[in-house]
């Protein structure tokens, strides 16, 4: 699909890429791609028949994020265990320095070591689901895809990925995924039905993905 994206497509995916990175609040939580980052990157390219549809039903770009934040991520945020300390009025930056003190820097830094490598299922650090981008939207840009095939465009563009996106909202978040990936996204906080939060986003404004994805195919003379 990435070598039929239109230079329009490529570039709404590389923003979806930067808003997913600039919506973390940890470091891993860059590393999925939802339909929610695909909308605010058709936002944010604000150019073509897809974002003036969307601005045409109230959809704006600062808006959305702050709704989107609301709403809460499709996959949570992983616990930050220095965080938890001080929830408890422990300063962890204080702890290590005592435990420095105790047993001597190569102790504590061997000790670090020894529960990097650990497994998670051990009491380990998490690892992410994928060692690259794990692509929650899959569906949505096979939808985009089979489109665009179906339509005979020469290239994927950013009207093909809001049909996606919107043909995914439809359904909870992860239902396209194989058993393995639903395994492994699901230590990070990820719930079984849990609805899509571009299709919360949407209700929101009080709008159908299918009504939206009904004006996006008659805007662009699509059939079927």
């Amino acid at each position: 699909m990435w070598n039929r994206l239109s230079p329009e497509g490529a570039e709404v995916v590389r923003l979806a890429y930067v808003e997913a990175r600039e919506s973390g609040t940890a470091p891993w939580t860059s590393s999925y791609i939802g339909d929610e980052h695909v909308l605010l990157a058709i936002l944010r390219h604000g150019d073509g028949p897809a974002a003036r549809l969307l601005a045409e039903h109230g959809l704006e770009l600062a808006d959305a994020r702050e709704r989107l934040r609301d709403i809460g991520p499709s996959l949570r945020p992983h616990v930050d265990g220095g965080q938890a300390l001080r929830a408890f009025g422990v300063d962890p930056d204080a702890l290590r320095e005592q435990l420095r003190s105790a047993f001597g820097p190569a102790a504590v830094e061997a000790a670090e070591r020894r529960v990097r490598r650990r497994p998670w299922w051990r009491g380990g650090h998490s690892r992410h689901p994928s060692p690259r981008t794990f692509l929650l939207a899959k569906r949505a840009f096979d939808l985009a895809e089979r489109l665009a095939i179906r339509q005979g465009a020469t290239g994927i563009g950013p009207e093909h990925l809001l049909f996606g996106i919107l043909g995914d909202a439809l359904d909870p978040v992860g239902i396209q995924l194989s058993r393995r990936s639903r395994r492994q996204i699901s230590r990070y906080g990820w719930r079984p039905g849990r609805p899509n939060p571009l299709r919360l986003l949407l209700e929101m404004h009080e709008l159908d993905p299918r009504r939206l994805s009904a004006e996006l195919c008659a805007g662009q003379g699509w059939i079927g």
